[in-house]
């Protein structure tokens, strides 16, 4: 089976050299993903709260795009600037994913140097097709 390529025309393309997602054996594997609003390369610099908003939006796009939704997400990994924002994050990644503890998909939270200091997150994911 060959990989199929995935591209989300409301989400901007970085410059770096990769995609937005992966299909291969029956699993998406979405890159990271950053707070751009818009269909830009740009975020709010300093929000926490409108990057994740934004970071989990343009990831719902991507699995849309490949035919998934936040429901069909077996695995997260989440990259904090800093881990003063893991409440905030927590907060709302419930409004993606929702309140019930038995949907919640496993997750990995970490503190990280990002590639660019106006990045305050990224998220990458796993969903089955």
């Amino acid at each position: 089976m060959k990989k199929k390529v995935i591209y989300s025309a409301r989400v901007p393309k970085s410059s770096s050299p990769h995609c937005h997602g992966v299909v291969a054996g029956g699993l998406l594997f979405v890159s990271g993903i950053p707070g751009f609003e818009g269909g830009e390369p740009k975020v709010k610099a300093g929000d926490f709260g409108a990057q994740m908003r934004a970071c989990l939006t343009n990831v719902g796009y991507i699995l849309e795009e490949a035919g998934c939704t936040f429901d069909d997400v077996a695995k997260v990994n989440v990259f904090l600037d800093s881990r003063a924002d893991f409440q905030i994050m927590n907060d709302i990644y419930r409004e993606f994913f929702g309140t019930e503890p038995a949907n919640w998909p496993a997750r990995t939270t970490v503190e990280a140097r990002l590639p660019r200091p106006d990045f305050l997150l990224e998220i990458e994911c796993v969903a089955v097709v």
